[in-house]
């Protein structure tokens, strides 16, 4: 297990590596082409070596690719989908290329036509995409919150839509979101329904590569995509901590996406997580 937590790669990865070292972080997240735009314009690159090597030096083991919010490949617009479809498509082959652990996507949404009505064209776009992904730099669904209808809302459709995927064995998996989990309806603060969950997940994908741990702002089964700091949410730090501590997280990046005081996770959010961690036995303590 490592823990990490996404980082502003504004400058480029230069920028991206000294933040994230700031923060003392062994993962970290990002967003390799810009969530604004559908033009693929990749971050600029580093000017000490490739990516990973230079990650590598600063104690960095993992990096991640959050895909950008625009994709959305359940829709019923044919000119969104081939443009989701372009977008996803260069993000994954470029993270391939510079060695990158894995891309992480929200699924997308059926906009009120409901989940099954948009399965089939759904899995048509992201076969292709899939293919592209590979063993070492994995393509991640990320399950929803439930709101403006949202696909992977429930364990279920997450387990759906993984094996509508395709894609070389080992190549597609899942990143499992708490404040989203809890905003669907899993509480996670009762210590039977943790033990459920993280059954259920073991049990359909063996393990779970990246965790989004995050508080919320908003109630149980809110449907709203509301992140909070660790602590100061609905959930809690104790039952956010327990969670994780369950056999399918044990190879897992534990990221942080919360708000910190408005521009993301500061340096004393990370080291709450990981003395949270380090508590369980997960992570090693603060020197």
């Amino acid at each position: 297990m490592r823990f990490g937590a996404h980082v502003s790669a504004a400058g480029g990865v230069d920028s991206l590596l000294a933040r994230a070292g700031e923060l003392e972080v062994e993962a970290l997240q990002f967003f390799l082409s810009s969530p604004r735009t559908w033009r693929f314009r990749p971050i600029a690159p580093t000017s000490g070596g490739s990516t990973m090597e230079v990650a590598h030096a600063l104690g960095i083991d993992r990096m991640v690719v959050h895909a950008p919010y625009l994709i959305n490949l359940g829709s019923d617009d044919a000119e969104l989908v081939r443009k989701s479809g372009e977008l996803l498509g260069a993000i994954v082959m470029a993270a391939v290329h510079d060695g990158l652990s894995a891309v992480i996507l929200h699924p997308g949404s059926h906009k009120g036509r409901g989940f099954a009505a948009s399965l089939d064209q759904w899995s048509r776009a992201i076969e292709p995409i899939a293919r592209l992904a590979t063993p070492s730099t994995q393509l991640l669904l990320e399950n929803t919150a439930g709101g403006g209808g949202s696909m992977g809302r429930t364990l279920e459709e997450l387990v759906t839509l993984a094996d509508r995927c395709g894609g070389e064995p080992g190549s597609v998996g899942v990143c499992i979101d708490t404040q989203h989990l809890f905003a669907a309806g899993y509480d996670l603060r009762d210590a039977r329904e943790r033990d459920e969950v993280a059954s259920q997940l073991l049990g359909s994908f063996g393990e779970v590569r990246v965790v989004h741990l995050n508080d919320s702002a908003t109630e149980l089964g809110s449907a709203h995509d509301r992140h909070a700091n660790l602590d100061e949410g609905a959930i809690g730090l104790d039952a956010l901590m327990n969670f994780v501590d369950h056999e399918v997280f044990r190879s897992a990046d534990i990221i942080l996406e919360v708000p910190g005081l408005g521009e993301g996770p500061r340096k004393e959010d990370v080291a709450l997580l990981r003395n949270g961690l380090a508590s369980h036995g997960l992570v090693g303590p603060l020197p």
